[in-house]
Parts: C-alpha cells; structure tokens; sequence
C-alpha cells in the first residue's frame, strides 16, 4: 500500500492492516517476540481503551515490561482491520504531516491507526491540544515512550495532553516480565569485562548504550561511534585503537551472536545507517550490578556533535534520568528558551553545588549558577519562584561569608572583578556552528579549564565571566 517516505520528516514504515502485522512492526526486534504471549490484567485496560475510539493513546512502563507487544496484541484484537502507520523515525518525524497524509488515505484505505513506538521528547514536543482536535475515529494515534522521556521537562500544556490519555503498564511483582523471557544471564555475561579476552568490543557496546540510554537523536553511525568510544576504551584501560581496528571490531560486534543474543544491529535513522543495541544491555546499565553511570566525559564529548536544539532535548533526559551532571555539559550554550524553568532551576542548583565543592575555588562558578537560576524565573509557578529565591540566597550567603563583598556591588575600580563584572557581546553567526565553545574568560584574558560550560543570555548575548565548571 503507497504510503512510505513522500518527504522530509514523514518517513513511515511498511503500511498495511493491522491484522497482518507482527510485533516487529511496532519495533519489537527480540527473538522472543513470537514466543506465546502471557496476559496480564493491563491488556484489559488496553483493549478497552482501542475499543472505545479513544484517539490519542499513550502507553509507558519500564524497560523489558512488554509495552509495545502488549500494544501490539491489544491493536491487533480491537483494531484488526484499521490500516497500521508506523512511525519509524520519530526523532525527526513531522507529527501533522503524518496526520495529515494519513487523513488523506483514510479515503482509498478507510480509517488509520498512526503508532511510534519509543517516542522521544522530539515528538511528544508536538502533541499539543491542536494536533489531537485533528484526530478522531478515521486517524488514531498511539505512542508508547519512556517514563524518563514522559518526565523530560515537557511544557506544562503537552504534559497535560498525554497525561490524559496515558496507560501505564505497571512492573510485575517478579520483576519486568522481559527479564523471564529474554536471556538476561547471557547479557549480564557480555556486560561483565571478565569474560572479555579483549575489552575493546565492551566499551564500543557501552558506547552505543549510552547513546541510547539518553535518546541522543543524531544518527549513531560507525565513524561517530568511533569518536565516541575513547570515553569508555580509557575508562576500561583499553589502549588507544586506529580508526581502522574500531571499524573493524564494529563489524565483529555487528555478526556476534552469543546463543541467539545479537550484540548490536542496524537501523536507518535519517537516511543513514544507526547502530542500536539490544534492549536488554540498556536495562541492565541502569537497573543492574553489571551496569554503569552514564559518564560526564561521554556528555563532554557527544556534545559538539548535537545541534543546539538536540543538546536541549537530550540534556532534558538526562535530568530526568538523574544525571544531572550530565545534563549540566550538555546544557552548555543552549538558550534559557530552549528549556522549561524546573529544567533551568535544576541546571543551577547543579553548577551552584559544584561551585561550591571547587577545589581551590569555592564559588568559583556561582556566576554561571546564578544565571541558571535568573533564567528560571521567566514563566516559573510560585513554588518555583520561592525555590529559586532560597536558592539564589544561599549563593549569595555563601558569598558574603567568603569574602564579605555584597554580590551586587559593581566594581570601580581599573581591575575587572570575575565575581562582579559581566560582559556581553553579540554572538558571531559564525559561532553558531555544532561543536564550537566560547572560552574567553574576563579576568586577566585567560583561558577556561577545559570543557568548562558558558551559559548563554536571552537574546544571543554571551555572559563570558567565568560561568562555567571543569
């Protein structure tokens, strides 16, 4: 059936009824997803909710707790006979011009069940009040996604959107139910460095894990992957490999078959080939012993290979993963508009408590931690602003106690004062550019400590005093 790939940012997958479609047509790739379904009372509420012409259904739970087969199954009992749209890159994907086609083939077809299965924060960013006005009995559509990306600073308004029309597929007593069919004693092996003759493959699969474990959109091809691996080869003690012995070992990753456990597969992500791990790998990083942190190195280095607005969205995740630290390097130069005022209040209570532990500067990025913290207040609810405010004063206390001069004391005399003078320029276009930092620092024309963050003012002004962190 003609549907497919028409432009730019509506790719979908294979069209066809929903009654001829297996789990992996809505993105389950485990080779268990045939095995014999076990039910569970969520089905019921699933079912129920196809059943009565809800347009808009949203479906979480955590990872390996069956969600997209469980849609699966629940949309192949109610809507058998509804014709199936796949989302299949919903990193970049046009949400109205999807809904718009699909209204346009409810003509030739009859009515369309639009699914994304995982949708990240840059759709669900698009499901507003009049996006779902367009929805009804003839175009349908059905997310399943993360509680973290669910969690990820969305605006008030579309959070209050998909709350709505949210199911969630609670954890079993025993555990994610994945975990019983899917062979988590041989992951754990792979993620274990022990059983490893050579650790290299190791940090090229965590690599890819993290990449996937924050939602990081940009396409993980070979050569980014090969970028981004030294993080974890120097964390594991691996020595520095060439470019040619990384793609190499890729392509040992991407045959390796540990007793029906395919390491690493691959996928099209805007029109380029993606490297995606199994599932169960980024489960077992976050919830397990074999798991692992998600690095402030690995953040310093994806970042200048995001766009701005991906650094935005990605470091959204990260804070409601708990990383905020992460989060913090990935926040570097996005502008205050970009993020909702709890993500901006967060950014500051972060650089503000890193401030504070600096080593030999106590303080040392309060600046910075200030600014986060003023930009919170645009749009902030009251308890905000009172949380804010606390904030700010304790910066401030700890300030006076540890030189006795009032922070809005503006500096007389010739010597420019780090702590009280701030300078902003109109950023060059030309700075604009993914992977580009600004490391002017005020006093003395120095340099930043490497990585050390610059916060952007509104209005692409950028506060060049030391608002940073190392």
């Amino acid at each position: 059936m003609a549907f497919g790939r028409s432009g730019r940012g509506t790719s979908t997958g294979r069209v066809r009824r929903i009654a001829a479609t297996g789990p992996d047509d809505l993105g389950v790739h485990d080779p268990e997803a045939g095995a014999p379904y076990s039910t569970r009372p969520v089905d019921v509420v699933l079912e129920d909710a196809f059943g009565v012409e809800r347009p808009l259904v949203v479906v979480t739970g955590d990872r390996l707790a069956g969600t997209s087969r469980a849609v699966h199954r629940a949309l192949r009992r109610m809507l058998g006979d509804r014709v199936l749209v796949p989302i299949t890159e919903p990193h970049t994907t046009d949400l109205r011009a999807v809904l718009r086609r699909a209204r346009a083939a409810v003509e030739r077809s009859g009515p369309v069940v639009v699914v994304a299965d995982d949708a990240p924060p840059a759709l669900l960013d698009q499901v507003s009040a009049g996006v779902v006005a367009t929805l009804d009995a003839g175009v349908r559509l059905v997310l399943t996604t993360r509680r973290t990306f669910l969690d990820a600073h969305l605006a008030p308004p579309t959070r209050a959107v998909l709350e709505g029309a949210l199911i969630e597929v609670p954890a079993d007593e025993d555990g994610p139910i994945g975990e019983r069919v899917r062979p988590v004693a041989r992951a754990r092996a792979v993620l274990d460095p022990v059983g490893w003759s050579s650790l290299a493959p190791l940090g090229l699969l965590r690599t890819v894990v993290d990449g996937e474990r924050l939602g990081v959109g940009t396409p993980l091809t070979p050569q980014l992957l090969t970028d981004l691996a030294p993080v974890h080869l120097d964390a594991l003690g691996v020595p520095r490999l060439g470019p040619d012995d990384l793609r190499r070992t890729v392509r040992e990753l991407l045959r390796a078959d540990h007793g029906g456990l395919r390491l690493l597969r691959t996928a099209r992500r805007r029109d380029r080939g993606h490297l995606v791990a199994d599932r169960l790998f980024s489960h077992l990083a976050d919830r397990d012993p074999a798991g692992w942190a998600v690095p402030e190195a690995f953040a310093r280095e994806l970042w200048g290979h995001l766009a701005p607005d991906e650094r935005a969205r990605v470091a959204r995740v990260a804070l409601a993963r708990g990383d905020d630290q992460v989060a913090l390097w990935l926040a570097t130069q996005v502008p205050p508009d970009e993020l909702e005022p709890e993500a901006l209040y967060r950014l500051g209570v972060t650089l503000a408590e890193r401030s504070a532990a600096h080593t030999p500067e106590p303080g040392r990025w309060d600046g910075g931690a200030l600014r986060w913290l003023t930009s919170a207040l645009d749009g902030a609810d009251p308890d905000l602003v009172r949380r804010v405010h606390h904030q700010i004063r304790r910066i401030e206390s700890r300030s006076d106690r540890r030189d006795g001069i009032p922070g809005a004391r503006v500096a007389t005399d010739d010597a420019p004062s780090r702590r009280q003078l701030v300078r902003l320029r109109v950023r060059d276009p030309a700075q604009g550019a993914v992977g580009q930092r600004e490391h002017q620092e005020h006093d003395g024309g120095g340099q930043h400590d490497e990585g050390e963050l610059v916060h952007p003012r509104r209005g692409g002004a950028v506060a060049e005093d030391d608002a940073g962190r190392g």
